[in-house]
């Protein structure tokens, strides 16, 4: 199971989509999925420090349908 925070972390951190989802084996459709209100909320890696609780909070007003973090994978 991959945490969702995980993936902003990555790219935050100046992992392209592409590097994200072979690094955490997670189809890059889904990548775009959860990084697209980012992304349209301007948020550019590279920015100033966010920490996984910074992007936990984001996630929930995001994804309110989200009960855990994880992506649930086989």
């Amino acid at each position: 199971m991959v945490d969702i925070v995980e993936i902003y972390v990555h790219w935050y951190a100046g992992r392209s989509k592409s590097q994200v989802s072979a690094s955490l084996g997670v189809d890059r459709k889904t990548i775009r999925k959860y990084l697209a209100p980012a992304e349209a909320a301007g948020i550019t890696p590279g920015g100033p420090p966010m920490s996984e609780a910074d992007w936990a909070k984001l996630l929930k007003s995001w994804f309110p349908e989200l009960a855990g973090r994880r992506l649930n994978q086989v």
